[in-house]
């Protein structure tokens, strides 16, 4: 299942930083300052704290620790994937967990970065989520699929009949966190014809965003392991 398109330009990312560790947040900054399209607006010591400054200053890009005093990572996460939708979060953690993954993309999370990650990895991951895609290290997309599948709502479920064809192929895609450019391409159609596609999806199904979409696809089975 492929995670990611390449993104073709970059264009400007703002970024919050949120983590309890100074040297964490120090280090990110360092790395990221580096880069003239991305840009730390700020930055977020406990759970609460990344809440209220991503209300405040709306990232584009929200880089959340798992573990914060105060409102755990799962806790902000499902906040601000509900008020303030237009941020998009990738999470850190420090271990591999199957489980923690599969409930952080439920939650919101349209990207999963481990804290030992190389440099490359972490800018690569801001780019492309801020372009619209999802980002999973390497080796975690199966396991991510396997933890999150297999699990339906019978009242989602009813709902799968109502796209068209056309629509559920689109879906199937974007449960691969293809950018909309790339499934045009796969389907040979028009972008702004995968745009009016993913609406009607998002309307027929009930959602609001591509991630929850996702999340839907990968839940019923939709998406190619």
């Amino acid at each position: 299942m492929q995670v990611q398109d390449k993104v073709p330009e970059h264009q400007p990312v703002t970024v919050l930083i949120a983590d309890d560790h100074a040297i964490l947040r120090e280090g990110l900054r360092g790395l990221l300052e580096e880069y003239e399209d991305i840009t730390v607006i700020g930055e977020a010591v406990t759970g609460a704290d990344a809440v209220q400054k991503t209300r405040e200053l709306k990232p584009d890009i929200l880089l959340l620790d798992l573990i914060m005093p105060e409102l755990d990572g799962l806790g902000a996460l499902q906040i601000v994937n509900a008020e303030v939708p237009d941020t998009r979060t990738i999470v850190l953690t420090g271990a591999e967990d199957d489980e923690l993954l599969a409930r952080s993309i439920r939650a919101g999370a349209m990207g999963y970065l481990l804290k030992d990650s190389a440099s490359s990895q972490i800018v690569e991951a801001i780019r492309c989520v801020a372009a619209g895609n999802c980002w999973l290290p390497p080796g975690l997309t199966d396991r991510l699929f396997h933890g999150i599948s297999g699990r339906p709502d019978t009242e989602d479920s009813a709902k799968i009949p109502l796209l068209t064809p056309r629509e559920l192929e689109v879906l199937r895609l974007l449960a691969e966190a293809r950018s909309n450019s790339a499934i045009a391409d796969v389907l040979f159609i028009s972008e702004h014809t995968v745009k009016a596609h993913v609406s009607r999806i998002l309307e027929k199904l009930g959602l609001r965003t591509r991630a929850e979409a996702i999340r839907f696809a990968i839940r019923h089975g939709l998406a190619k392991a």
